[in-house]
């Protein structure tokens, strides 16, 4: 018996205009209602989430930032964390100079990003809609160098946006094979995010499950980007959209419809009615 639910939101439960469908939300409450646990998980920060998400009654805990955080928003405490070290952010920060892209990063709960590049979003930005979400997200700091030295706060994620889609791609795999002491990634087709090699959706959804007292088969994971990897592999049954990215699609226990066509909650709706 499913317990709990946790769900991405970018290319999962949103659609691709970044809004929430009504039949989402009523599938959502509906499994609420039947004693289910609501869970997004998200790249996102938990203030970044959208407010049709964030208000819902029955939402409770947040897997943010692609794991690094767990939070409980009734008693608005992060549960856990799981952060790069200054030094583990510097080293990102050399480690991408000089690359075609914009370069932001989450810290204290809030993302931030060099002024000068932030003006440059709707160049990088996967969409108008992403453009006018991460220009709420960040706020402009003079400089990422100098603000990441401006203390010895742990940082939540570090995220680079491309235009060239082809640099990306040489960068991801270079990330991956050179930064093996990090979880590298991705959530959407232009980016690549790297936390602290602890932070992962899956390290995250196993946390939850033990702090809710849940058997990892009582839990169902959603997701389509290489960041939802270790969660859908975590879940009991880790279900893909059919819009996921390969490495989704081949971790995954089965698949359901894309996120144009409200696949999570036609997911839910049938299990809900004993066709799943």
């Amino acid at each position: 018996m499913i317990k709990l639910i946790a769900f991405d939101l970018d290319g999962t439960i949103l659609r691709d205009n970044k809004e929430v469908a009504g039949r989402s939300l009523e599938a959502l409450e509906r499994a609420a209602e039947k004693g289910i646990r609501i869970v997004p998980a998200t790249g996102r920060l938990y203030e970044g989430l959208p407010e049709e998400i964030r208000s819902l009654p029955f939402v409770r805990y947040v897997i943010a930032a692609n794991g690094a955080e767990v939070y409980d928003a009734a008693r608005r405490e992060v549960l856990r964390r799981a952060e790069l070290t200054l030094e583990e952010a510097r080293r990102i920060l050399d480690y991408v100079k000089g690359e075609p892209a914009i370069l932001g990063c989450y810290r204290d709960g809030k993302g931030w990003m060099d002024g000068e590049e932030l003006s440059r979003m709707e160049e990088y930005a996967q969409s108008p809609e992403l453009a006018k979400i991460m220009k709420r997200v960040y706020t402009p700091v003079d400089g990422m160098k100098k603000f990441l030295e401006s203390s010895d706060h742990t940082v939540q994620k570090m995220m680079l946006f491309y235009s060239d889609l082809r640099a990306r791609e040489r960068m991801l795999a270079r990330m991956e094979e050179e930064l093996g002491d990090m979880a590298v990634s991705t959530s959407v087709p232009n980016n690549i995010e790297i936390n602290a090699r602890e932070a992962t959706k899956g390290g995250a959804l196993k946390f939850l499950c033990e702090y809710l007292d849940l058997n990892r088969e009582e839990s169902a994971a959603f997701g389509d980007g290489t960041n939802d990897i270790a969660m859908i592999r975590q879940a009991g049954r880790g279900i893909a959209m059919k819009n996921a990215c390969p490495e989704v699609l081949e971790a995954a226990d089965e698949v359901t419809g894309s996120n144009e066509e409200d696949g999570v909650a036609a997911w839910i709706e049938g299990y809900l009615t004993g066709d799943r």
